[in-house]
């Protein structure tokens, strides 16, 4: 499991719109809304499952699921 947080200067709505386009266009899933949710999406065959909590500075990941070759940094 990895847990990290990422600084932000606009709104988590952006975000979260931002998210859902690049995540789908990778043919991952976003569910959930600006504040909160969870994610999927694969990578070279394997899946990354995460969830997310968002403030009006920063975002929250929580990696629950990852390939083992696949680090947290």
């Amino acid at each position: 499991m990895c847990q990290f947080s990422i600084a932000h200067t606009t709104t988590p709505e952006a975000i979260f719109a931002r998210a859902q386009k690049v995540i789908g266009g990778m043919g991952g899933t976003v569910t959930g809304s600006s504040a909160a949710g969870e994610f999927r999406l694969s990578v070279f065959g394997a899946s990354i499952v995460g969830n997310y909590t968002a403030t009006d500075t920063e975002i929250n990941i929580e990696i629950t699921d990852k390939p083992f070759m696949i680090g947290c940094g």
